[in-house]
């Protein structure tokens, strides 16, 4: 039996990613600042990945093959606000991360990164396009993580992520963020008043274009990773769909849904780029990665997700 440890396991893909592993054969180890009751974990450890002395009581008592580096911080417009923070939490974190794998022998890491470290451009980007990681200092810290991966000597897997969403088909775990930055689920909370930031981008209707892809999609994905680990291969993949929306389809998809959406235009945002769409052929190649969702999914389950934990509470 193979031993994972998800780092970041409290929080979205984690969530997910550890049902993914359990649900395959895997024994299943979490870490995380904060507490989850994640039943798909066979052990929770609490602490930061920033510490070292965390690290090695999980390295010591564990047998770990493969870890899935989650943990970090993602809001892109706090990061402009406080990079100083982001540097210590995704790149720092990553550092000791990495010496601390390294000390105890563990040969394989799979990451989470961003597309955010790209040069923005409108065609579909690919993992060998120019990057351009002062976009904002959220991706900044992600890349410098990146770099300290791909010179550690360990095997990896690099997955640059377009726009995670939706919640998995039993709707035991959907996107929760505190607080809360990504366009779907806020559309979803705040139907009455959904805030677009800038319409006047260089974009069909003015409103930024993203890629979305399904929260289950991208943890299928991992567990493909993992089996490419094991032949010792590393590469840099991205993971999204090679369809962009702009902000205001999606609007139109979710009234298909759940009817009048009410929204006001503010200023853009620091560091938000027009477009975003992934080139996926080197990742359907190399991991025989297939999206199974589409956006109509994507939105069908988040919305379920929402209105059960709406019941729940």
């Amino acid at each position: 039996m193979r031993t994972a440890l998800i780092t970041g396991v409290a929080g979205y893909l984690g969530s997910h990613m550890a049902k993914a592993l359990k649900r395959n054969g895997w024994r299943v180890i979490g870490m995380d600042i904060r507490h989850t009751a994640n039943q798909y974990l066979d052990s929770f450890y609490g602490g930061d990945v920033r510490s070292s002395s965390s690290l090695r009581n999980i390295f010591e008592q564990e047998e770990i093959d493969t870890v899935f580096h989650f943990a970090g911080r993602i809001e892109v417009g706090e990061s402009v606000k406080h990079p100083q923070v982001f540097f210590d939490h995704n790149t720092n974190g990553t550092n000791t991360l990495l010496d601390e794998m390294k000390f105890r022998g563990i040969k394989k890491i799979i990451y989470s990164s961003t597309a955010g470290v790209y040069k923005p451009k409108k065609e579909p980007l690919r993992e060998n396009d120019d990057v351009e990681p002062m976009n904002n200092p959220y991706a900044a810290s992600k890349y410098a993580a990146e770099l300290a991966i791909r010179h550690s000597g360990l095997n990896y897997v690099i997955f640059r992520y377009f726009n995670l969403a939706g919640a998995d088909e039993e709707l035991e775990f959907g996107e929760d963020h505190e607080p809360e930055t990504h366009l779907i689920p806020k559309i979803l909370q705040n139907l009455n008043n959904v805030q677009i930031y800038g319409d006047d981008y260089d974009t069909y209707d003015g409103t930024c274009i993203r890629d979305y892809v399904h929260v289950s999609d991208v943890a299928d994905a991992h567990l493909a990773a993992a089996d490419y680990l094991d032949d010792e291969s590393s590469s840099i993949f991205n993971l999204g769909t090679g369809k962009g929306y702009s902000v205001k389809e999606i609007i139109l998809f979710v009234e298909n849904i759940v009817g009048k959406v009410d929204y006001t235009i503010l200023p853009r945002r620091p560091g938000d780029p027009s477009s975003l769409t992934a080139d996926i052929t080197l990742a359907q190649k190399l991991l025989q990665y297939r999206p199974k969702r589409d956006i109509i999914d994507i939105l069908k389950t988040a919305h379920e997700w929402e209105k059960n934990r709406d019941r729940q509470n």
